[in-house]
């Protein structure tokens, strides 16, 4: 057998194959043998039927298997012999199969790339510094007021304003025909929640409880409705009642509402400690992602384009459980999952490409993950999702894939911290930061 690879890329080979009449034949004789045992054709028990005829009926399928049984036979072997390591199932071309004739075809197949990581202690990266935001804190507990304000009616003549939830008739027209879906008796809506057509909720502020009148909005070009999608509609509006929000004062007693407070400086004291570890975390992880960034400008390499695939199938993944989390979708942010794979393939390369390096680096440094490390780090889920921590360990006992998966985890934040702990890192403030 004569085997010649061309190098495509420096992760993309191309196994050409030739193989010679002989075993051809041979595999060609063994593949109708078993064809013959259980061959249906009239007048014939089955084993029994002419070899000729075999041959005449079992033609294309004597090809298929024969073909199947040299590339098993020959491509494996040929990897290994190679020291390839294949990361997908390779793509297969070759001449029509001829009995008794040498057969040619050709592997095409992604592998691991060989990583060399040289430049990687001193990494120059800019974090940002903490800035303490009382702001934002104010803010979250204004959220808090929010939620516990009950809904009353509101005083007579009230005119609506953003918040206010009301309750309406509408009835909506395109060139003053009325179409499915438009109609709608008793509805209700808060100002500002951003549920109707842009621009609708803006024109039903001012307006009184018994008020009517139009409002005159145009659908999306993306409207989920093609019918109605860029189309300018009217809607014909009856305000029936108006409910204003009740909000609780801020004082001690509203502490008491959200756990063991005793005062308001107590919760606000919370929040305030909340607030900073967040953005700590926030600037934690940007620090991260621009280390490897600069790891991969240090140290750019080739990947297989299927690991991007898969890198930008799991993002996608987890883009639509966080979104589900939040009562939203993909369709609601205007992408579809094509779309969003096309947006964010260079983000998935970029992971691909540093999550190999620092792989390469923990390698290098031979930085290892201990049972400890493991059992530190399943602990940590377990009281993050509120979960038994026994369970949990369980569970990474069980399952291979998801230990497997912990571990490199695990190891990628040793390589991470290392390159910190030998890093040159400039603390600037967030406006003086280009991402």
């Amino acid at each position: 057998m004569q085997i010649n690879v061309e190098s495509l890329n420096s992760v993309k080979k191309k196994i050409n194959f030739e193989i010679p009449a002989g075993q051809v034949q041979a595999e060609v004789d063994k593949v109708y043998a078993e064809i013959r045992k259980h061959a249906a054709i009239k007048g014939f028990r089955k084993g029994k039927v002419p070899m000729g005829l075999v041959e005449k009926h079992y033609a294309d399928k004597m090809a298929e298997d024969v073909v199947k049984g040299l590339v098993n036979e020959t491509y494996f072997k040929a990897v290994a012999e190679q020291g390839m390591n294949p990361v997908s199932y390779p793509v297969i071309e070759s001449d029509p199969l001829k009995p008794g004739e040498p057969f040619k075809y050709s592997a095409t197949v992604e592998i691991f790339p060989e990583v060399v990581v040289n430049d990687y202690l001193g990494l120059e990266v800019v974090k940002e510094q903490f800035v303490k935001d009382d702001a934002a804190v104010a803010g979250r507990l204004k959220e808090m007021q929010q939620n516990l304000a009950q809904l009353g009616p509101a005083p007579e003549g009230h005119l609506a304003a953003l918040g206010d939830f009301l309750t309406f008739d509408f009835k909506g027209t395109l060139d003053g025909v009325p179409f499915e879906g438009g109609e709608a008796d008793d509805f209700q809506l808060e100002l500002g929640s951003g549920r109707f057509i842009p621009g609708f909720e803006e024109q039903l502020i001012g307006m009184k409880a018994g008020d009517s009148g139009v409002v005159t909005v145009s659908f999306p070009e993306n409207y989920g409705n093609d019918a109605l999608a860029g189309q300018p509609a009217e809607f014909a509006v009856t305000v029936k009642e108006i409910k204003v929000k009740d909000l609780p004062e801020l004082n001690d007693d509203f502490a008491k509402e959200f756990g063991d407070f005793e005062t308001l400086d107590e919760l606000k004291l919370k929040l305030a400690e909340f607030q900073q570890a967040q953005e700590e975390r926030r600037i934690e992880n940007e620090l991260r992602e621009r280390l490897t960034k600069v790891l991969v400008e240090k140290n750019d390499l080739e990947i297989p384009e299927v690991l991007v695939d898969r890198q930008a199938d799991l993002m996608l993944e987890s883009t639509k459980q966080r979104l589900a989390s939040q009562r939203l979708s993909l369709e609601m942010m205007g992408l579809t999952d094509e779309a969003y794979k096309v947006q964010f393939r260079d983000s998935a390369r970029e992971q691909v490409k540093g999550a190999m390096l620092l792989d390469a680096v923990a390698e290098k440094e031979s930085l290892e993950v201990s049972e400890e490390d493991i059992a530190a780090q399943v602990k940590e889920i377990a009281v993050g999702t509120k979960q038994d921590p026994a369970k949990v360990a369980n569970l990474y006992q069980t399952n291979a894939r998801a230990k497997e998966n912990l571990v490199a985890q695990l190891r990628e934040d040793k390589a991470l911290k290392f390159l910190l702990e030998h890093a040159k890192v400039v603390e600037l403030p967030k406006d003086q930061i280009k991402n």
